[in-house]
C-alpha cells in the first residue's frame, strides 16, 4: 500500500524521496540514499517548524515561521503518548477554543487550530522572554516591588478568565510567560475548566503542580476561582521566599492534605516582605476556601495598596489580620512614647538609633547624625510612619547578617537585594547591601548570578548620593569587570588596600578570579583582604576577613603536590585520588573549589584506567 502524500519527505540534498511516516514532528531523519540529515514534518498549516522550544505533561512546543504575515509563533502539537487519546483530543480542542474565547493583555493569544501529520496543533503568541519559574531558578528571589506588579498582572489576567467563565487550574510559575517588556503573560490553559451556573466546577482527574494545587482540589472538592487564588498565592509564596509553600511532591491526598495544613506564613519564611504583602498572600492560600478573597476585585485592591505603600515607604495597616494589626498598633504605641522621651531629650530621631543599634550592638561613643531631626514634643503620623520603617529595616538588615553568619548565602542575597531596592534605607547601607547581595552569589558558587547582582548593584550605584567617594570610585570599576573574562590582576594598591571600599572592591576581584579557575591570581586578592584592619563603626566588614581566610585555606590545599603532576602511572594516581577524598571533605568554600576537586579527581580516575606505557628498550 503506497505511503500517504503527508508521510513521503524529500532530502535537501539529494533530493531522494523518504517513507517518515513512522517519524514525529522536527524529527531529524538520515537519508537512506546519501546518508545526509534532514528535518522532517515541519509544515503544519501556514507555520513552518523551526525549533523546539518546550516539552509539557501532553504537549510539545515548537517555534515556527508564520509564513503568510511573517513572525515567529509558537505551535503546540499534542505529543505521541496522546496523539491517539481521542479524550486527549477532545481536551486539547477544548484548551485552544476555551483560550480563544477571551482577550486580555496578560493571557497569551491564541492565533489558530488545525491538524497535519495526524496530529492536533494550536498556533499562538510566542513570548520572547521565558518562563517566571526560569526568574525564581536563576535569582532566588524575586523583590516584593517587582512581584507585586507581575502578580497584579497576573491576577487581571486571570480576572479576565474568569470573566470568561474559566477557572485555569495549573497557575504556577511554569506557566507565567514575561515578554520582552517583562509583562507577564498567563499560558496553559490545558487544564482549565468551564464554570457552571453556581460559579463552580468538577474535576474528572487531578492533573495540577502539588506545590500549588488548592486543597479542594485534592479532595475532589467543586473548584470555583477561589482555587486559582489559592494557586496564584502559592505561586507569589515562591518568589518572594525563595521556595514554595509547600515541598511535598506526592500526589497522595492524605499526605498532600497534611503538608497544606501545615504551610508556613509567609512573614515566617520571608521576613523581609511587608506585613501588607505577607497578608495578601497568606489569605490567598487559606486552607478554607471560604477565607480566600472574595473576588478579584478585592484582591486587586490590597495588592495595589500594597504596592502603593511599598513605594511610597508607608506602614499603612489595611488587609493585615487583626492579630497583626494589634501587634503592630502597639509596636506604634511604643515608639511613640519613645518619640515623645526622645523629642523631650532632644534626642535624635528614634528611625536612626534603631538603625545603628542594629549595627553596633555596643554602644555608640560618638552621636549619630539625625536623617529626621525633631523639632516639637509634638509627634507626627509620619514620624511614626518612618520610625516603623525604621525599625522594619533594622530587623530586615539584622536577618541579613544572621544568614550570612549562618552560610545561608542565598537567603542573605535576597535580604540584602530586598534592602537595596528599598527607597527607606538610607546610603550608603543601601548601596553596600546591593555590593553585599554581589558578595552572597559569588560566596554560594553562582557566578553567574553574581553578575546579574553585580549589574543591578552598580546601576544603583552609579546613581546614588553618597558622602564618602571612594565607594564609587573603588567599587564600580570592579563591579564592571566581573563581567569580563580577563582575570584581574592586583596591584601594589590593591594588595595593601585601606578602608572598607578598597578592601571590600579586593574581595570582589579575589572571588571573580577563584570562579574563574585562576586561584593565585585569587589568592593575592584574598591575602589583601585577611590582612585588613577595620574600627568599630567598619566592624560589619570584618566576617568578610574571615571568609577571606576560607578562601586561603583552600588555596592551601588545592596547590598541594597532587595537583602538581600533570600525568602519573596507576599506582601514583591511587594515591592521588586517596589524598583528594581527604581533601573534598576539608574545603571550606562552594564553588570552584569544590569543583576543582572534584574534576581533578575524575581526571586521575581516567588516568588509572589507561594501560601502562611500555617499558623502555633503549635502557
Amino acid at each position: 500500500m503506497p505511503a500517504a502524500a503527508e508521510d513521503i519527505a524529500y532530502c535537501h540534498a539529494c533530493g531522494g524521496p523518504m517513507d517518515v511516516a513512522a517519524m514525529g514532528p522536527f524529527a531529524n531523519v538520515e537519508c537512506p540514499q546519501c546518508g545526509k540529515h534532514t528535518r522532517v514534518k515541519r509544515e503544519f498549516g501556514p507555520y513552518t517548524l523551526l525549533r523546539r522550544h518546550a516539552i509539557g505533561g501532553m504537549s510539545v512546543v515548537f517555534v515556527a515561521h508564520d509564513n503568510t504575515l511573517d513572525r515567529e509563533v509558537a505551535v503546540k502539537i499534542l505529543n505521541e503518548v496522546y496523539s491517539a487519546d481521542a479524550r486527549r483530543i477532545a481536551a486539547f480542542e477544548e484548551e485552544a477554543r476555551l483560550t480563544a474565547s477571551f482577550s486580555h493583555p496578560h493571557v497569551v493569544r491564541v492565533f489558530t487550530t488545525g491538524r497535519a501529520f495526524g496530529r492536533f496543533f494550536i498556533a499562538m503568541e510566542f513570548i520572547v522572554g521565558g518562563h517566571f519559574e526560569q526568574q525564581i531558578t536563576e535569582r532566588g528571589t524575586i523583590p516584593e516591588r517587582e512581584m507585586l506588579q507581575l502578580a497584579i498582572q497576573v491576577a487581571e489576567g486571570l480576572k479576565a478568565a474568569h470573566a470568561a467563565g474559566l477557572i485555569h487550574r495549573d497557575i504556577k510559575p511554569g506557566n507565567i510567560l514575561l515578554d520582552g517588556g517583562g509583562q507577564a503573560k498567563i499560558v496553559d490553559f490545558g487544564l482549565a475548566l468551564l464554570l457552571e451556573k453556581g460559579g463552580t466546577a468538577q474535576a474528572k482527574e487531578i492533573w495540577a503542580t502539588p506545590y500549588y494545587v488548592p486543597p479542594e482540589t485534592i479532595e475532589g472538592h467543586p473548584e470555583d476561582f477561589r482555587s486559582d487564588v489559592y494557586a496564584f498565592g502559592a505561586t507569589v509564596y515562591h518568589a518572594l521566599a525563595g521556595k514554595p509553600p509547600c515541598d511535598e511532591e506526592s500526589m497522595a491526598t492524605v499526605i498532600l492534605r497534611e503538608a497544606k495544613r501545615k504551610v508556613l506564613p509567609l512573614h515566617t519564611s520571608a521576613p523581609w516582605v511587608t506585613p501588607q504583602t505577607c497578608s495578601v498572600v497568606d489569605r490567598a492560600m487559606a486552607y478554607d476556601s471560604a477565607k480566600r478573597f472574595e473576588s478579584y476585585d478585592e484582591m486587586l485592591a490590597h495588592m495595589n495598596d500594597s504596592l502603593k505603600h511599598l513605594r511610597a515607604g508607608s506602614s499603612a495597616l489595611r488587609g493585615m489580620p487583626a492579630a497583626a494589626t494589634r501587634r503592630q498598633s502597639a509596636k506604634h504605641r511604643d515608639l511613640r512614647s519613645m518619640l515623645g522621651a526622645a523629642a523631650a531629650g532632644g534626642i535624635a530621631a528614634l528611625a536612626v538609633l534603631t538603625w545603628w543599634i542594629a549595627r553596633h550592638p555596643k554602644p555608640l561613643v560618638k552621636p549619630v547624625p539625625a536623617v529626621v531631626a525633631i523639632a516639637q514634643p509634638a509627634v507626627s503620623a509620619a514620624s511614626v510612619s518612618n520610625v516603623a520603617a525604621a525599625s522594619r529595616i533594622a530587623n530586615l538588615y539584622r536577618e541579613a547578617r544572621h544568614a550570612l553568619e549562618a552560610a545561608d548565602y542565598n537567603k542573605a542575597r535576597g535580604l540584602f537585594v530586598a534592602l537595596r531596592e528599598d527607597d527607606q534605607v538610607q546610603e550608603p547601607t543601601r548601596s553596600w547591601a546591593g555590593v553585599e547581595a554581589v558578595l552572597m552569589a559569588y560566596l554560594d558558587g553562582q557566578s553567574g548570578l553574581g553578575r546579574q547582582e553585580a549589574k543591578a548593584a552598580a546601576n544603583h550605584l552609579a546613581s546614588a548620593k553618597l558622602e564618602d567617594p571612594a565607594i564609587q570610585q573603588r567599587l564600580l570599576p570592579v563591579l564592571a569587570k566581573l563581567a569580563e573574562l580577563p582575570a584581574l590582576a592586583a596591584t601594589a594598591t590593591d594588595v595593601s588596600p585601606s578602608g572598607v571600599p578598597a578592601t571590600m572592591a579586593c574581595l570582589l576581584a579575589g572571588l571573580k578570579n577563584w570562579e574563574q579557575g585562576n586561584l593565585s591570581a585569587a589568592a593575592a586578592f584574598f591575602n589583601a583582604v585577611h590582612s585588613a584592619d577595620f574600627d568599630q563603626q567598619e566592624s560589619w566588614a570584618a566576617i568578610y576577613k574571615n571568609l577571606a581566610g576560607d578562601y586561603l585555606a583552600d588555596f592551601k590545599l588545592l596547590s598541594g603536590p597532587v595537583f602538581d603532576r600533570p600525568s602519573m602511572g596507576k599506582a601514583a594516581c591511587t594515591q592521588a585520588i586517596t589524598q583528594l577524598e581527604t581533601i573534598l571533605p576539608n574545603l571550606k568554600t562552594r564553588g570552584r573549589a569544590q569543583f576543582n576537586a572534584a574534576a581533578w579527581k575524575l581526571d586521575l580516575q581516567r588516568q588509572a584506567l589507561l594501560p601502562e606505557p611500555p617499558p623502555d628498550k633503549s635502557e
